[in-house]
């Protein structure tokens, strides 16, 4: 019986490396044996690391070649900022090798994260690989959570933003963090052929996949076959505004009637796409009609795209039959194969997801697309509707800072139902990096943790000398839902003076707001905070702040509002207050 954490420990290559040499198969079987020893894979992934940048200039100065345990390294490097790069990364950018890890940059991720300033994270080979192996993982358990995806007439809808933001002066290409993931998938898996059809000479077999360790290499794995319904020329335009981008978006996915999946972080963006539909209908259909393009974009941009839009006109005619009955075009009638959404269900982003599962069709199941972030990926779901999964244990080496700063703990000492300080170090240079993230540690997966994004370390607020991140507002808010099974599509809060003001925007009309406050305060006197006011505000709140955060280069899949009040409260959208 092979045993995938003896083969690692027996080549004298890189974990990812080695790894991705496995089919899907063998790959996701590795997987699921190194889930019931995550920390010996751990250490070696540790181990790894250090040795895959024991030359760099960063190794030197921090001995790695003397690292032999976790004690060492500990003791040779201490918890980092990403400003404690920022000389590496300069020299970097001009091309420089051997800086935070052995060999030459292969890549830079730029994110301004949730200070606004841009930030660029290389990533080596062996970054990029382990963030590749984990994008294939997800979509293998994508499949399994969701296998009608397998059938070759699966179209999925993957919302994102463009991967490419060309190179630095060193000529290293630069992408943007919130267009890697399906991105780096498609274009790492798949021929992306001139009708977007992605094909995979690896596919996942779910018929064939077996807990055995049985060498299947021989055999030919069923293909993986997926069509990407938005063309890569459509995502990668950056001179088109926020309303024609979702109004061609949301037309070329109308054009499909097949839609089995939308993917995308945030899924507010596919909300404002049913919006574009809903709200241009006839033109839409029109535009199908004669295939054309009613937004206004550079010539040989529309003629580009005209080529990628589909010629059907039995399709125009289920439309208009459809529309014709009500004026409307009902999700159920337009995609009757839509099935699945894959997105972010944790934290302020997640409420958005669940709010939009109140209107879509019963039967659509909801899938956690992962945490990850500019840094890396952390972890891979397993289970539908459900937010959190188990950490990939050779993706970094995980460490985990108590919210009152007095112990760091590795992944075997976490505790259960707890909070912790997320603190990575990664094949691609980030060393004991505090990545600022909150993260719950919510059951196991096999013998591995399950970790769940609750929100950044600086989302919080100081109200009678004690901190309180905004996860506990949220959990508040989750309990009286439960409670008067009512629901908060959106809210955000403030302080002042040593009192705490909600700002809500219901989802329904009716909703109780005399009920919702009084069992707020209840809920807010355990924790010795004070309420002052309730603002409740009309419906489109929430999607008006949307609207002002989109700028160029910054679509609504990549935003996330703030639930800490920064700026002042828009006073046309206040409906009352309490």
């Amino acid at each position: 019986m092979v045993s995938y954490i003896d083969i690692i420990s027996k080549r004298n290559e890189s974990i990812p490396n080695v790894l991705s040499e496995l089919n899907n198969n063998l790959l996701y079987l590795s997987f699921k044996e190194f889930l019931n020893d995550p920390w010996i894979i751990q250490k070696k992934t540790l181990k790894d690391i250090v040795k895959c940048a024991e030359s760099s200039e960063f190794g030197k100065k921090h001995s790695f070649e003397s690292i032999e345990s976790i004690e060492d390294y500990r003791k040779n490097v201490s918890i980092s900022e990403y400003l404690d790069y920022t000389p590496y990364i300069e020299k970097m950018k001009k091309g420089k090798k051997d800086v935070l890890f052995n060999g030459k940059t292969d890549s830079f991720v730029v994110s301004s994260g949730t200070t606004g300033k841009m930030k660029y994270f290389p990533d080596s080979r062996n970054g990029v690989l382990s963030k590749n192996l984990i994008m294939k993982l997800r979509s293998i358990q994508l499949s399994l959570m969701c296998p009608e995806l397998l059938e070759s007439s699966s179209n999925i809808l993957g919302i994102t933003n463009s991967s490419n933001y060309g190179k630095t002066e060193g000529g290293i290409p630069v992408m943007a963090a919130s267009g890697q993931g399906i991105n780096t998938y498609v274009d790492e898996e798949h021929d992306n052929n001139d009708n977007n059809n992605c094909d995979s000479d690896n596919g996942f077999d779910k018929n064939n996949f077996k807990d055995n360790n049985e060498d299947k290499r021989g055999e030919k794995d069923k293909i993986l076959d997926i069509k990407m319904m938005l063309p890569q020329e459509l995502i990668s335009a950056k001179d088109i505004g926020s309303d024609d981008m979702n109004y061609l978006m949301a037309l070329f996915a109308l054009s499909e009637e097949n839609l089995n999946c939308v993917v995308c972080n945030n899924l507010a963006h596919f909300n404002f796409l049913l919006k574009q539909i809903k709200n241009n209908t006839e033109k839409m259909i029109n535009d199908l009609d004669k295939k054309t393009l009613s937004v206004d974009i550079d010539n040989d941009l529309k003629n580009l795209l005209l080529s990628k839009l589909p010629e059907n006109k039995d399709r125009v005619k289920k439309l208009r039959k459809i529309y014709s009955k009500d004026f409307s075009l009902p999700l159920k009638d337009i995609w009757p194969c839509f099935t699945a959404v894959g997105c972010w269900l944790s934290s302020s982003v997640g409420r958005v997801a669940f709010d939009m599962r109140k209107d879509l069709p019963k039967n659509i199941k909801y899938l956690e697309w992962g945490y990850g972030a500019s840094e890396g990926k952390f972890n891979v779901p397993f289970e539908v509707n459900v937010s959190g999964g188990p950490v990939v244990p050779f993706s970094c080496f995980f460490e985990f800072l108590t919210l009152d700063k007095k112990r760091v703990l590795t992944l075997n000492e976490v505790e259960e139902n707890n909070f912790y300080e997320l603190i990575i170090t990664t094949y691609s240079g980030l060393y004991r990096y505090n990545i600022h993230d909150i993260v719950s540690i919510n059951g196991k997966t096999f013998k591995t943790p399950n970790i769940e994004f609750e929100c950044k370390s600086n989302e919080n607020i100081i109200c009678n000398g004690t901190k309180f991140y905004v996860n506990t507002f949220n959990n508040i808010i989750k309990k009286i839902e439960k409670e008067t099974n009512e629901f908060v599509s959106f809210f955000q809060l403030f302080i002042k003076n040593n009192r705490i003001s909600f700002i809500i925007e219901p989802k329904n009309e009716n909703f109780d707001i005399g009920t919702f406050k009084n069992i707020l305060m209840k809920n807010l006197d355990k924790i010795n905070i004070k309420l002052e006011n309730v603002y409740i505000m009309k419906k489109g709140y929430r999607d008006s702040l949307f609207v002002k955060e989109v700028c160029p280069g910054k679509t609504i899949t990549s935003t996330k509002l703030s639930t800490i009040l920064d700026k002042k409260l828009d006073e046309d959208f206040i409906r009352e207050i309490i």
